[in-house]
């Protein structure tokens, strides 16, 4: 989860900057409370996007084939080299480590 959080923040804060730059240029009297509710928001939606798209990763993933048994019991997994968005498949992992991916 810290990963998440860490993504979040980093994107949150670029996020933010851009919004308040832009929205300054149209409005000197934007109050602070706008920027604020706008870095909560985008922080929420980051990281559910994050989630759920390393939940679309991992599903596509075990679909078509490039997640695979590290061994003969299907407690460790490997994910493939070559996986699209394989970090993404790792993150889904980490963030549930009772999914093992191979049915």
């Amino acid at each position: 989860m810290g990963k998440v959080i860490a993504i979040a923040f980093v994107t949150n804060q670029i996020l933010t900057s851009g919004f308040t730059y832009v929205a300054q240029q149209i409005d000197a009297t934007l109050p602070h409370e706008t920027i604020w509710m706008f870095s909560c928001v985008t922080c929420g939606l980051v990281t559910l996007w994050l989630q759920s798209d390393a939940r679309r990763a991992f599903g596509f993933a075990r679909e078509n084939g490039y997640i695979k048994p590290a061994d003969d019991t299907k407690q460790n997994v490997q994910v493939a080299q070559d996986c699209p968005k394989r970090w993404l498949v790792i993150l889904h992992m980490e963030l549930n480590p009772g999914v093992s991916g191979v049915d």
